[in-house]
């Protein structure tokens, strides 16, 4: 593991950081790249300074925002949206059966989101290369988690969490939709290869992810 530290936030794996100053709500990735970054998810409303000191820190600047991915739209997720939007011309990508909850949690209109880009499942967008969009309803109509084969990394939103100790977890049945749903979008995950687990929640799996995950889908 890669543990080197800018504050409180941590390189988890090459290229791709964890941010936890200056921010709230889920975990927000920043992956920096030779053409430009990407944020994936974007915490609560008010995490945007916290997001552009990080992008500053790395000698970046705004302009080199190239793409903001949402895994779902509750609030803990894509709160300070509007504030980003407003200071980049990143592109947005969020699954078109959550846009009503990225209205209902930031007031915006879908015609409001500039250069915004509605996923349906199975795109591949410039990740690291290629990576894979895979529709994972159940905690929300329009969950997502990113797959990048090559790097074996899996960005799981909350469709698969980290726990207090470590273990890997359902989200809570009070914040999902359909439980049934979400257990099934977890069982397709068998069918990727991967050695990474970076959660909307928890701390990342950066080693044996996919073997920890065998054991975990057992008992579902």
């Amino acid at each position: 593991m890669i543990d080197l530290r800018v504050g409180d936030n941590m390189l988890v794996v090459p290229n791709i950081y964890l941010l936890k100053k200056g921010v709230r709500g889920a975990n927000i990735y920043v992956v920096e790249e030779s053409d430009g970054l990407t944020i994936i998810d974007c915490g609560f409303e008010g995490s945007d300074e916290g997001i552009i000191e990080f992008i500053e820190s790395l000698g970046s600047s705004l302009e080199d925002v190239k793409s903001i991915i949402l895994t779902h739209g509750h609030p803990d997720h894509v709160g300070s949206l509007p504030e980003l939007i407003d200071v980049t011309e990143a592109k947005v990508y969020i699954h078109e059966m959550d846009i009503q909850l990225l209205e209902r949690f930031t007031g915006l209109k879908k015609d409001s989101v500039k250069n915004s880009v509605l996923l349906s499942g199975g795109e591949i967008i410039d990740l690291l290369g290629e990576t894979l969009v895979i529709h994972s309803p159940g905690h929300t109509d329009g969950s997502i988690v990113l797959y990048n084969s090559q790097r074996q990394i899996l960005f799981t939103g909350d469709v698969l969490l980290i726990n207090a100790n470590g273990e890997l977890s359902l989200p809570k049945k009070e914040y999902t939709k359909d439980m049934e749903k979400e257990k099934e979008s977890v069982k397709k995950l068998i069918s990727f290869n991967f050695n990474v687990l970076l959660p909307g929640h928890g701390f990342p799996v950066i080693e044996n992810a996919r073997s920890k995950f065998l054991r975990f889908i057992k008992d579902l």
